[in-house]
Order: C-alpha cells, then structure tokens, then sequence
C-alpha cells in the first residue's frame, strides 16, 4: 500500500496550472496528498475523482474543492477536457479571509456546480496571466484573486444548500490526522515513533494505526517512509551528498535499511536512482 501513496510536497505557497485532457489524458496511477488546499475548475469535459472512498464525476464549469491531507486522485472519462488546478497553504490566504477555509474545505469534499461562469472564468484567467508573468506585485494581486475567488464560492453555497448536504461534514478524526500529518512532515528527520506520536496527541498508538488506516490508507509507518523517501530522491537529485549523509539527513540511522525501503518504494538503489536521474539531466542538457 506504501508505495501506491504519493506525496506531494511544492516549493511555492501558491500554484496554478492549466491543462487539456489531450496533452495529458492518462489516469494517476496512485492516490496522492498533499499540504496545500486545492482547487479544480472544470472548463470542459467530464472528470471523476476518488476521494475518501467517494467517487465525484465532475462535469462543465464544476468546481472541486479538497482540503489539505486528503488521499484523493482522478480517473479520466473525457479525452478532451480542460481545467486549471490550484493549489496553496495557509500562509498564502489573505488575514482577513482565513474563515473561509473552514466553510469551503474542512466539510470534507466540496462539488459546486457553476451555472453562471463568467465571474469564475475571469478570476481564473487572471490567476493564470499574473502568475506566469511573475511581476513586481504580483503575489499581493494573486493573493487578492484567490480571496475573491473563495468568496464567490462561498456565495454560490449559499444557493445550493443540498450540495453543502451532501458534502461529508468535518470531524474530530480529520482534524487530528491533519494534526500528525504536518507534525511528521515538518518532523521526518528526527526520530518519530507510533509511541512519539502517541504521547504528543494523547491518544492510543493502537487509535492512531486505526486512524491513519481509516483516513489516509496507509500505516502509520508507510506515511512516514513515503515522506522520508519523498526528500531522500529529491535530495539525489539536487545535491552531491553522499548515500550515507542522506540516510541520516531524512531520518534513517540505518544505512542497509534506508536502502531496503528505498529499494521497496523506486525499484531501485540509491546509487541506481542517482545513476538515471544524472543520465536523464545529461540527455536533456544534450538535446538543449
């Protein structure tokens, strides 16, 4: 099960893309999470998305809003749809406009059906255009974009009461497994046990393994290996620390056993998955 988790960990606050069914129509091979709140706007098409055990089929101008720390991904219907996905953190919402993450994403997974796009359509497109620009500015006016754009969803739940039914209310257990998420994500270097954790949230490290089971599809140890994992490929990639330097850098004190999982998760050894990544940048530079 491990090894069919991805995490995703960005280096910005704040991203946008948009995309085509056609140019980029496969199915995710495995459910994925991440410490942003994201965003999906339908422009065209049909999409179906798996998120804690439900299944969302998405149609023209739908937008779906996932909270942080959810296993979710998508499978393809319609060859030839077309969306922008964001996503951001906490820190990137305006002050002022934080309330609205509790009402747009802590009831669990939001679906709106847009029937006047126009407004929703022009926001985005602005999104879009700053943030490629990239211009003195342009995080503030990203910043203001995004809180109007939460506003206007805010504003259309008020008119599809039965979608806010639907929508899974939040609770206790979500908020306790965001809790030890982002204390492994922001602790996965150190020694972090099922005990550790036990102590930290006051719970019983048999209610966790149930609770990361039941939420996230994983154990408690798989989540954690995936996130080390997760820093110890980037870490090849991006530096020349030595295989030995990263076994402890990501958490391991055990170099044999930092390979064996690290074998479990990408098929390979460190020294192999460098290898690749190194050949890979060099045909790439090449062709350049």
């Amino acid at each position: 099960m491990a090894e069919k988790v991805n995490v995703s960990l960005r280096n910005r606050s704040f991203y946008i893309d948009y995309s085509r069914g056609y140019e980029n129509s496969r199915d995710m091979q495995h459910y994925h999470l991440h410490q942003d709140y994201e965003i999906f706007y339908l422009l065209e098409g049909e999409k179906v998305f798996l998120i804690d055990d439900e299944k969302f089929i998405a149609t023209k101008d739908t937008i779906m809003l996932i909270d942080k720390n959810i296993l979710h991904k998508t499978i393809v219907n319609d060859h030839k749809y077309q969306r922008i996905v964001l996503n951001f953190r906490d820190c990137f919402l305006l002050e002022d406009d934080q309330f609205l993450l509790s009402t747009l994403f802590k009831r669990g997974p939001l679906m709106l059906s847009v029937k006047n796009p126009t407004t929703f359509r022009s926001i985005l497109e602005k999104m879009l255009e700053e943030y490629y620009l990239d211009t003195p500015g342009s995080d503030r006016y990203l910043q203001l974009l995004l809180s109007q754009f939460l506003l206007e969803c805010e504003r259309l739940i008020r008119t599809q009461t039965s979608m806010m039914e639907q929508s899974k209310a939040a609770c206790n257990q979500h908020e306790l497994i965001d809790g030890m998420i982002t204390y492994i994500n922001e602790r996965f270097h150190q020694d972090i046990t099922l005990s550790i954790l036990a102590d930290t949230f006051f719970l019983h490290e048999q209610s966790i393994s149930k609770l990361f089971k039941q939420t996230i599809g994983c154990s408690f140890t798989e989540y954690l290996n995936a996130v080390r994992i997760t820093e110890a490929k980037r870490l090849l990639i991006e530096t020349d620390m030595k295989i030995n330097q990263i076994t402890k850098k990501v958490g391991y004190m055990n170099h044999v056993h930092f390979w064996r999982i690290f074998k479990k998760f990408t098929g390979m050894s460190p020294n192999n998955f460098r290898e690749v990544e190194t050949n890979k940048c060099k045909r790439f530079t090449n062709k350049a």
